[in-house]
């Protein structure tokens, strides 16, 4: 019931069926079928036989609904299935109001969860105690992130090719689907004798950083600064390495859990992006992923317009992260994830550092081809539009 129900809604949300406050949902590309999960089910069956009063989380790095009734219970599947309605039904009375589907109001904070178009698995369970039947639904991905995209506008998928979230994925009926995937297993070689971060965690953020600076070389990245522009074209962007005496610097800084940016002294010669959520214990390889590209979107959300200089005014538009992250010179970057009592606290460290006034963010022009196309011994990696140091 569960799962069927929830799929259901995804579904129709996919296509573009289901009503807003006013309108309709916008349809939806990248929106996954949800599996069902044993072991977050029992997580949630665990939760609902402990009576719980009010909202009392079962695990911090889970979305999760809960829904309380009181009275006899007839037919309890009835009831745990009127929950997942009225979980949905918020977006109909408090709205997606955000042009690009970003969650941005309390009012829909269930119906984000059922909705983000990245979880892919779901457990959930209920529970009677006395008068009162407790519900719980756990999601792999959390729907209510302030300014995150609970998902993806486009059309819903026809074909496999149209699933671009996660590799291998099908398309089943207007869903993406991503088949079982066997648990990552951390390795901690990247950075010798260092085993507090793992080489997945950064891998995750020197991917995510290049796959998006790969994306503005060639043009496809959105520019908020007028409907319907783009960020021009990169001529010579580099291909960023990871640095672990970067890291060993951005690790410093973030376990002291003081969210402000550190001083130059510090990290002397290096940039620095900070990221906090307001949930401690968040996956590192998760968190990775997240906080590059909230950073990121401030390029879509503020612009930065074709000229591509960080003038003042640019500056003032709250677009210093991107800019860091798409500095063409900058060729290294160092991340860590602390875990801090009442966060999750992310800092990445870029060298040499960006963010110089008045300067060109980077050379404006078509990608590279061939390797003649990048300066010095550089080499081009085509297939990417970047240019790769040697």
């Amino acid at each position: 019931m569960f799962q069927d129900a929830h799929n259901d809604a995804r579904r129709s949300m996919a296509k573009g069926l289901e009503p807003n406050k006013c309108g309709m949902l916008s349809e939806g590309k990248n929106v996954y079928e949800l599996r069902w999960d044993c072991e977050m089910e029992a997580k949630a069956q665990t939760w609902a036989d402990g009576c719980p009063s009010g909202f009392q989380s079962s695990d911090p790095t889970y979305g999760q609904n809960i829904m309380t009734f009181t009275g006899t219970f007839a037919d309890p599947v009835a009831t745990a299935a009127s929950a997942v309605n009225s979980w949905w039904a918020q977006v109909r009375s408090g709205g997606l109001t955000d042009p690009d589907n970003k969650y941005t109001s309390s009012s829909i904070f269930a119906f984000s969860n059922m909705a983000n178009g990245k979880a892919t698995a779901i457990g959930c369970a209920y529970a009677i105690c006395g008068s009162t039947l407790s519900v719980n639904c756990l999601y792999n991905k959390i729907g209510y992130m302030t300014n995150a995209i609970i998902y993806e506008k486009g059309t819903a998928c026809a074909a496999n090719s149209d699933c671009t979230t996660y590799a291998d994925s099908e398309c089943r009926n207007g869903l993406c689907y991503q088949p079982p995937v066997a648990p990552v297993v951390e390795t901690f070689n990247m950075c010798p004798g260092v085993t507090d971060q793992s080489d997945q965690a950064r891998q995750k953020f020197l991917d995510t950083h290049n796959k998006l600076r790969s994306s503005l070389a060639k043009g496809l990245e959105a520019d908020g600064i007028a409907a319907g522009a783009f960020a021009p074209q990169a001529k010579q962007m580099i291909k960023q390495k990871y640095s672990c005496a970067i890291e060993a610097n951005a690790r410093t800084w973030a376990q002291g859990c003081l969210y402000q940016h550190s001083t130059n002294a510090q990290r002397p010669g290096w940039g620095e992006n900070l990221y906090k959520i307001s949930i401690n214990n968040m996956p590192k390889i998760q968190t990775a992923e997240d906080s590059s590209l909230a950073w990121w979107s401030e390029l879509k959300d503020f612009g930065v317009g074709s000229d591509n200089i960080l003038t003042d005014a640019v500056w003032a538009r709250g677009v210093g992260h991107y800019t860091q992250m798409a500095w063409e010179s900058t060729t290294e970057i160092g991340c860590f994830v602390q875990n801090c009592p009442t966060f999750t606290y992310s800092v990445c460290q870029y060298g040499p550092a960006g963010n110089y006034m008045n300067q060109l963010i980077y050379t404006k022009g078509a990608p590279c081809t061939a390797d003649a196309d990048c300066p010095g011994t550089q080499t081009c990696s085509v297939a990417e539009a970047l240019c790769v140091i040697p």
